[in-house]
């Protein structure tokens, strides 16, 4: 497992993507950083961690936990100010942003479908045969950033990742951690452990 880090990047860093159009893409470089127990504790998971992402057009994200000027939750900062948001809450830097729980139709520049409830979505979705809000590909893809920087933190470097082949470039050590051998007959199609 992955702790904290693993437990959350798919509920946070999937509103990030979502915000910046990155839902079917990925990182190019990531760096992590991160505190572990002793080899002898109990578990073996990071318990303080900071990771930094490049994106596409030069937007950069931040991954972190147990750093008190990281708030769990999702913030973006543009050049007009700031926007954070977290389960059933929202604050931004304009006084002017505050006053809406939704953005209203004709302000928003980016037409995101709207859920309430999770649990409706699917039910529905298995009914109309439509995508849910947020389809498998797309968790996939907002869980990456956490595994690569949980691989990071493990090799001690910066990675270069092909988010087209879903591939860290140049490293075939921290390559290896993206899966592992299974015990055989078993194998995964395409998977070359």
């Amino acid at each position: 497992g992955g702790g904290q880090l693993l437990d959350w990047v798919g509920h946070h860093c999937d509103i990030a993507h979502w915000g910046c159009d990155f839902d079917s893409t990925g990182p190019q470089e990531v760096e992590g950083k991160g505190e572990f127990p002793s080899v002898d504790a109990v578990w073996n998971t990071c318990t303080k961690y900071r990771i930094e992402l490049k994106y596409p057009g030069d937007i950069a994200m931040t991954i972190a936990g147990g750093y008190p000027d990281i708030r769990s939750g999702t913030k973006w900062i543009g050049t007009n100010g700031w926007i954070w948001v977290d389960r059933g809450h929202f604050e931004a830097s304009n006084e002017e942003w505050r006053d809406y729980r939704r953005l209203p139709e004709e302000l928003r520049k980016v037409k995101l479908p709207i859920s309430d409830n999770h649990h409706r979505n699917f039910l529905d979705s298995v009914k109309s045969r439509k995508p849910t809000i947020t389809p498998v590909e797309t968790a996939h893809h907002s869980v990456i950033p956490g595994h690569l920087g949980l691989i990071s933190m493990l090799v001690g470097r910066r990675l270069k990742w092909n988010a087209k082949k879903e591939q860290i470039v140049g490293d075939a050590d921290a390559s290896k951690l993206l899966g592992r051998p299974y015990r055989a007959p078993w194998q995964i199609a395409g998977y070359a452990g």
